[in-house]
């Protein structure tokens, strides 16, 4: 047997990136796909390719991009490091971002790959018709993958240095999108949602230009409610497919403080079941961040509830243990 060497997206020596070392056929051949969002992916050992093989439906990474070049110098390492003003990074947070963890290396060189394995070109038309192309998903290539960026600089700025970085899976139709001349949402393989400090006047300029847009925006899931306006529906029909919230915002304090010790009891589910209700009559999928990771057993009771109530996708960090859970 023969041993390949994987190695990780981390090892700024490596020459070959991982995904290099796999398909979406490797990944995720007989693998159940999971309404899981992996929250701060990137933290991952083999970010985006551990998500896949557990069949996680959706990943999440942190990008930041900066005006300057500058360097870092590390007295403990005895290293520097150059960020550079054409790039835009993945991480957390300022301090331990990476050189080599780059949005292209970590994700879109990455999911790219995979797309254009999943659709070859064939000489002769494939006995089944599809309205979109096929996802990462061996095992289920209708299921889009959610993608959402989490805008941790400013967002004007960073929106408009992430447009280029878009162009290779437009020119592909590899992006779910907004035709804004017909009011109509098309399909594609990747949904890319954009979270953080979002633009939102960008977004609904895009919304009502007459052209497409290729992002969508995180509604605000804390301002769904019978009170809501039309006109801010008709807001978050164009600019969503996904809405998020932190629990502590849904619940309010009060809740939020009984909730985080134990189960959700009825006055918890009510609350939480009203805003997920009113996002699906509205075709918007729904996230709850900000959640209880410990103790261990009122984590996994909140998850079983929170699925139970109809929240589309459920919040994690440990993807194992989210995926054996249920």
């Amino acid at each position: 047997m023969i041993n390949v060497f994987r190695p990780s997206f981390a090892d700024p020596t490596s020459s070959i990136p991982a995904y290099r070392f796999e398909t979406s056929e490797s990944l995720t051949r007989d693998v159940h796909i999971k309404a899981i969002h992996s929250h701060n992916d990137y933290w991952r050992k083999r970010p985006l390719l551990d998500a896949l093989s557990w069949g996680v439906v959706s990943v999440e990474g942190d990008i930041w991009h900066f005006n300057e070049t500058y360097t870092v110098s590390d007295t403990v390492t005895e290293t520097t490091q150059e960020f550079k003003n054409s790039e835009i990074y993945v991480g957390h947070n300022q301090v331990y971002l990476a050189p080599q963890n780059t949005l292209n290396s970590l994700y879109l060189d990455p999911l790219y790959y995979f797309l254009e394995g999943a659709n070859k070109e064939f000489s002769v038309p494939i006995l089944e018709k599809f309205d979109s192309k096929f996802s990462v998903f061996y095992d289920a290539p209708e299921v889009p993958l959610f993608f959402w960026l989490d805008l941790k600089t400013e967002g004007h700025e960073l929106y408009d240095k992430l447009k280029p970085y878009l162009d290779r899976f437009i020119k592909k139709n590899y992006l779910a999108r907004y035709d804004s001349a017909n009011n109509k949402h098309l399909d594609g393989p990747i949904v890319l949602t954009l979270t953080g400090d979002v633009p939102w006047d960008m977004i609904d300029q895009e919304s009502q230009s007459g052209q497409t847009r290729y992002v969508y925006a995180d509604c605000p899931l804390q301002n769904f409610s019978d009170d809501t306006s039309d006109e801010d529906w008709k807001r978050y029909e164009r600019s969503c497919k996904l809405a998020s919230a932190s629990l502590q915002q849904l619940l309010g304090e009060d809740l939020y403080k009984s909730a985080v010790r134990g189960d959700l009891k009825e006055a918890h589910q009510n609350k939480l079941k009203s805003y997920f209700d009113k996002a699906h009559e509205h075709n918007i999928k729904t996230r709850i961040w900000g959640g209880v990771d410990w103790p261990i057993y009122v984590r996994d009771s909140h998850w079983k509830t929170l699925w139970s109530l109809g929240c589309d996708l459920i919040n994690a960090d440990d993807l194992k243990a989210a995926a054996t859970l249920f």
